[in-house]
């Protein structure tokens, strides 16, 4: 990930929380709307609320569907705009998206709103679609609720756990942004599934664990391997990127939550331990620079890791090996800064084979 998009992203996740305020008081300017009644049944309601059409996404999913990773959609440019949630998940998942897609509709219909994603230098797309998960958090989790049961500052992971069960019909995804929103520094709140997983990722950082990405790899899967069933653990260790483990270095706390687990990790400050923020990156593999321009994400990989047509391992950010990048006639090597031909180009990009050896 460049400088430029990491700024972007942070930059996003500063902002949503003035932005959604705004959105909120948008939606509530419309007549006869009432949060307590959307979070009654939110599929019901927009059922039956005349600015958008609900339909089963399911039934009519196409290849460009995939926008949204909480199985929804949002199409804007169809009268009446169309709201599309897959019917098969749980009715709490079910809420949980068709309020994330109402968010779109919010802003993209709201003239102030869609100034302000326009105003930015990625058209406002890291920013809208931060603020349509903490828009549908916002609407289904009472803040009175929420204050509670999580207290103040970084919550521990059974605290989450405890706020889900108390709400009762609320996904484990927006208890999730909930609780990001408290995180004191670095950290993220994870959920997990029974098989290590990622359902759901949020971060105060600007990269997060992606979406079905195994963990099964982290000390906090091994702990919670170790633990009895049902048990909350702790643990001290990375997250896994694209089978890395790389990052900082997080307190985690895993608490069981329905067929999974919550996972709350940050640097520092959080109520489970004593925690002291120690900025270390756990050496793993060799060190490796993203082949794309475009990316030129600094990342660790082990040898086996490498792809066997062009010697290079997959990217864990932009998801690419160097299979679709051209030899250059000539390059540069980092080590020796002597000029090689593009036959002496090792499987570390940007080093000679000599310099590898």
């Amino acid at each position: 990930m460049t400088d430029s998009a990491r700024s972007v992203r942070i930059r996003a996740r500063l902002d949503a929380p003035a932005h959604v305020g705004r959105m909120m008081a948008s939606l509530l300017a419309r007549e006869g709307v009432t949060f307590d009644e959307i979070r009654q049944d939110p599929i019901r309601w927009l059922s039956q609320w005349s600015e958008v059409e609900v339909f089963d996404l399911e039934r009519s999913r196409t290849a460009s569907d995939e926008r949204c990773d909480v199985d929804g959609l949002y199409r804007g440019e169809e009268t009446p705009p169309r709201i599309g949630v897959a019917f098969s998940r749980t009715r709490e998942r079910m809420n949980f998206t068709a309020l994330h897609e109402l968010g779109h509709h919010i802003q993209l219909t709201d003239e102030d709103l869609l100034e302000t994603l326009l105003e930015r230098g990625d058209g406002g797309r890291a920013l809208e679609e931060e603020a349509c998960d903490a828009f549908a958090s916002a609407i289904l989790i009472p803040e009175a609720t929420a204050t509670s049961v999580l207290g103040q500052g970084t919550p521990s992971a059974d605290a989450v756990a405890s706020l889900w069960r108390a709400l009762g019909t609320v996904s484990r995804s927006a208890v999730a942004m909930r609780a990001r929103g408290q995180i004191d520094g670095d950290g993220h709140v994870v959920v997990l599934s029974r098989t290590g997983e990622v359902t759901f990722a949020t971060s105060t950082t600007a990269v997060r664990p992606t979406h079905r990405s195994d963990q099964t790899a982290t000390a906090i899967w091994e702990a919670i391997a170790r633990g009895q069933v049902g048990a909350t653990v702790n643990a001290r260790g990375q997250f896994a990127y694209n089978s890395v483990l790389a990052g900082d270095s997080y307190f985690m706390q895993a608490a069981p939550a329905g067929s999974g687990y919550i996972v709350v990790a940050a640097t520092e400050r959080v109520p489970w331990t004593f925690s002291v923020a120690r900025h270390e990156h756990v050496p793993y593999g060799r060190s490796y620079v993203c082949v794309h321009l475009g990316c030129a994400a600094e990342f660790r990989a082990a040898p086996h890791d490498a792809c066997p047509t062009c010697g290079n391992p997959t990217c864990p950010i932009c998801q690419r090996c160097g299979c679709s990048v051209a030899a250059p006639a000539e390059f540069q090597c980092m080590e020796c800064f002597l000029l090689k031909s593009g036959s002496q180009q090792s499987a570390i990009a940007g080093i000679c084979d000599e310099c590898a050896a």
